[in-house]
């Protein structure tokens, strides 16, 4: 049985590192939060235009939002 550092270490997390647990099939699988965020941000960047930034558009609404209050 591995001790949870040599798991850490062979996942490429660090004490207090997020990680995604699922039960998949009666086993208990994790993965580093980052890596299951990079998968999302790679789906959701084929219906973005490379020439839009989510950012500024998110500040634009806001501003937009205060305007009208």
């Amino acid at each position: 049985m591995a001790a949870p550092a040599d798991m850490r270490r062979a996942l490429g997390v660090s004490d207090g590192d997020p990680v995604v647990m699922r039960i998949v099939g009666g086993e208990l699988r994790l993965r580093p939060a980052r890596d299951v965020l990079n998968v999302i941000q790679a789906r959701l960047r084929r219906y973005i235009s490379k020439d839009v930034v989510l950012s500024d558009e998110l500040i634009a609404d806001r501003r937009a939002a205060a305007d009208r209050e």
